[in-house]
């Protein structure tokens, strides 16, 4: 006489497959800006850090 298999066959338990659900789709609009306007402000230049830390970074000595 065979022995007694000791181990159950497993139950399928839930389905794998999960509901499709719809992706959210988020539009966004963009603000179109002009260049030029970016370029004609060089107020950067006069800023008294920007220039003590372009003269830290140049070579030139004086």
């Amino acid at each position: 006489m065979a022995p007694i298999w000791p181990f159950r066959k497993k139950s399928s338990g839930r389905k794998k497959s999960s509901k499709i659900e719809e992706n959210i789709v988020v539009e966004y609009e963009r603000e179109v800006r002009s260049e030029k306007k970016d370029e004609n402000n060089r107020s950067h230049l006069t800023n008294k850090t920007f220039i003590d830390a372009m003269a830290l970074l140049s070579d030139e000595t004086k």
